[in-house]
């Protein structure tokens, strides 16, 4: 039965598509293609008010509440079958204060937005010329909304040297179960920011627009990417997990990944890349044991912008593939030998060359200052973290790649804690709550029962109240 949207579409300021409608296929299209979901109403909203007009339809038909921003959810669950989709991705206006250092974003905002407007284009009291501009911890992905990215967590390359994005929320307005406007912050609902801060997306509500404390960061840096072959992976690996186990410098923030080069068609290797968030000649210092190994196919570190690094790493992986994801914290010591041999025989043998393993988070540094119970996000303590992550075309491949991660997590089950990052989430989590949220989940739930007690806001792996 076709629910009635002519209320709905009376005053609303975007658009509100149906399955009859033209635009629906497109609009429901998400980063991975594997999830085939179809909601009954897609709302692609305008303003907090379609937003507010939306959850109201929405509770009043009785339909379950999802949020899709860039559509990037590992498991698709930012659509909803037979419920409601709000749609944030035109939410895009942008507020820099340079005299507060906070920035205030639409849920729509990527992460190039922000960051143009406050380290590219930044001036104090009109002057120019600044030797830093104003970041904060953001991902390189062109298509990832800042909001999913920052609500779950939110890992960068700025993340040991200042912290989680989720950890430079200050406020938020967001729209409640009741279809109220809300704002949040330390002295309004501050159990929902405390919920914001690491499970935002997980049910309880539709955030609007989020406000970050911002950070100063130089405007030339020392980064680029240097890969190795895969026959020196161990080697490299090896002096990676060293480097981040002893007293690294918190200003070094570098990922690996094991992937194809040139990238799908290449053979596999071994790629660093990332910065150092300070002076160049003290990165080159803290970046020379690493650069000094083996015989790398190519070193592309220098001097220069990190927006432009940002760029430059950002568009690798086209929207619109299928995928299967999985992975996991390292236990303490399990970053070593034995699991490297997993990994690079693992990649040696992977069905498409789109897919990779990444080692893209990293614990200690600021992001390990910060008590796991003083926001959501419990994941202070690890230092490393493999992302298993199959990408492929077409359907016929299907099996055989969802296989290849299966097998390859099945293998690395040893060596990790069983906690997963919300962010890369696994459908397939037998105990999801445990594994996002860790001792946190009662508190969450707590929450959850206060602020949508009629679980409106609800996926898979939403929380669930008590």
């Amino acid at each position: 039965m076709r629910p009635d949207l002519s209320t709905l579409r009376a005053g609303f300021h975007g658009t509100v598509l149906s399955p009859y409608d033209p635009g629906y296929e497109e609009a429901r299209v998400l980063f991975n293609t594997r999830v085939r979901t179809r909601p009954v109403v897609l709302c692609r909203c305008a303003g907090t008010g379609d937003v507010a007009a939306a959850v109201r339809f929405a509770r009043e038909a009785g339909l379950p509440v999802v949020v899709r921003g860039g559509g990037h959810h590992a498991c698709g669950f930012c659509l909803a079958e037979g419920g409601v989709v709000i749609d944030t991705r035109m939410l895009r206006g942008l507020r820099f204060d340079p005299a507060t250092a906070t920035v205030t974003a639409g849920a729509g905002c990527t992460w190039r937005e922000i960051d143009q407007v406050t380290y590219v284009e930044v001036t104090v009291d009109g002057e120019a010329g600044l030797p830093h501009g104003y970041a904060l911890p953001g991902g390189e992905c062109p298509t990832v909304s800042n909001a999913g990215y920052s609500l779950g967590g939110g890992y960068g390359l700025l993340g040991r040297r200042y912290g989680l994005a989720c950890d430079h929320i200050v406020a938020a307005t967001m729209v409640d179960a009741d279809g109220r406007v809300l704002r949040v912050a330390e002295d309004a609902h501050p159990d929902l920011l405390w919920a914001l801060r690491g499970a935002g997306g997980a049910g309880f509500g539709v955030v609007t627009d989020l406000t970050y404390r911002v950070d100063p960061v130089p405007k030339t840096v020392l980064g680029g990417v240097i890969a190795w072959p895969l026959d020196q992976a161990h080697d490299v690996l090896a002096a990676y997990r060293d480097l981040y186990t002893g007293e690294a410098d918190d200003r070094l923030g570098l990922f690996m990944a094991l992937l194809t080069e040139p990238y799908p068609d290449g053979e596999p290797v071994l790629m660093l890349y990332g910065l150092y968030a300070g002076p160049p000649e003290r990165g080159a210092a803290a970046l020379a044991p690493l650069r000094a190994l083996g015989t790398p196919l190519y070193d592309s570190c220098a001097d220069g912008s990190y927006v432009d690094l940002q760029r430059a790493l950002g568009a690798e992986v086209p929207y619109g593939l299928q995928a299967h994801w999985r992975g996991g914290y390292f236990r303490d010591g399990a970053f070593d030998t034995d699991a490297f041999a997993v990994m690079v025989d693992a990649v040696a043998s992977m069905p498409s060359g789109y897919s990779m393993i990444r080692f893209d988070l990293l614990g200690g540094g600021a992001i390990g200052r910060v008590p796991p119970d003083a926001t959501a996000f419990v994941h202070r303590s690890p230092l490393f973290y493999a992302s298993i992550i199959a990408l492929w075309s077409q359907d016929q491949d299907t099996a055989r790649n969802v296989a290849w991660a299966d097998d390859l997590a099945a293998a690395l089950g040893p060596y990790l804690t069983g906690e997963v990052y919300q962010n890369y989430a696994d459908a397939g989590l037998a105990d999801w709550p445990a594994a996002y949220y860790g001792a946190n989940y009662p508190r969450l739930q707590q929450v959850k029962a206060r602020h949508d007690p009629a679980d409106l806001f609800r996926h898979p792996q939403s929380i669930r109240p008590r």
